[in-house]
């Protein structure tokens, strides 16, 4: 793998600055691409948690990725499509295959009776059923191992590669005054308090960009509580994973930072604050099964800043 840790490729590689003509918009960019390069996919996970009790999750908006699910959510057009989860029928398929195999080798004679055909059908049904199940019992009892099988991150996959979406492309570089990148995967979590995004890059698109920055998200404040939010404070969370192709999976550096209130800073494997501290992971995946390789602790480093 080339991505290595001393070569610092996370440093202030998130920037968050409140918009000067917009107070009530906070405008997230993804900085240092030509260090991001090298990898063949980076993923930007962010929450944010206001502290004041006044502001609910209904009260600010991730833009423009709100907009999206709630656009797919109600059979609109978007630039965004869900996933469609097709593991479960790959499961369906093998109990069926294997209730054919179990009739070829114990009964061949009723191999294309009635009976046996509706008894591949209904496996294979029941297998798309049964899949959901063991999928959260997987989930479940790996979650305290060094090898997990884990749920999906991404739910929602970009229609690119058509002529509007390079129009669009030029419309938001002229809204936003930068490049603009859309991730190629996402997604958007409302809870009550707390949004959080999910962003999957693949370095294919960002290899072109003559800018060493772009823009990724919009963070829009109720302006009525914008003076709560900024006063109380609020916690503002990163994740970054820097991914490499490796040995048929994926090699990943994963870094953790936040800004409480004024703080930055991150939790250490025991749940401490460490402040000016950076949380990292080193892990392998194969698709949804990940190994949690090794952690660690960068003291007085800097992941995100935020200018206000």
């Amino acid at each position: 793998m080339n991505i290595k840790l001393e070569d610092g490729i996370y440093r202030d590689v998130i920037r968050v600055k409140k918009n000067p003509a917009v107070p009530d918009i906070y405008d997230v960019e993804l900085m240092h691409l030509d260090r991001l390069k090298q990898c063949d996919s980076v993923e930007c996970h962010i929450i944010v948690y206001p502290y004041s009790r006044k502001i609910l999750s209904k009260h600010f908006e991730f833009n423009p990725y709100e907009e999206y699910v709630n656009d797919i959510a109600a059979n609109q057009k978007s630039a965004y499509s869900k996933i469609k989860d097709s593991f479960k029928n790959v499961f369906g398929l093998f109990l069926g295959l294997l209730i054919t195999v179990i009739f070829f080798i114990f009964k061949p004679v009723d191999l294309f009776t009635v009976e046996s055909i509706v008894s591949v059908i209904g496996a294979y049904f029941v297998g798309k059923e049964l899949w959901d199940d063991i999928e959260n019992l997987l989930i479940d009892i790996s979650k305290d191992w060094r090898v997990r099988y884990l749920d999906r991150y991404y739910y929602y996959r970009l229609e690119k590669n058509t002529t509007l979406s390079l129009y669009s492309q030029l419309a938001k570089k002229r809204r936003y005054g930068q490049a603009v990148v859309l991730p190629e995967l996402m997604d958007f979590i409302q809870k009550s308090n707390s949004q959080t995004i999910r962003m999957y890059f693949h370095m294919k698109d960002l290899k072109n960009f003559e800018e060493n920055s772009a823009h990724i998200l919009s963070i829009r404040m109720n302006s009525e509580l914008m003076t709560d939010f900024e006063q109380e404070g609020y916690m503002f969370g990163v994740k970054l994973s820097f991914n490499k192709g490796f040995l048929g999976g994926v090699r990943s550096l994963e870094f953790f930072q936040s800004m409480d209130k004024d703080l930055k800073g991150c939790l250490d494997a025991t749940g401490e604050w460490v402040k000016e501290g950076i949380f990292y992971r080193d892990t392998f995946s194969l698709g949804r099964l990940k190994y949690f390789r090794s952690t660690g602790l960068l003291n007085n480093e800097s992941l995100l800043s935020i200018k206000r």
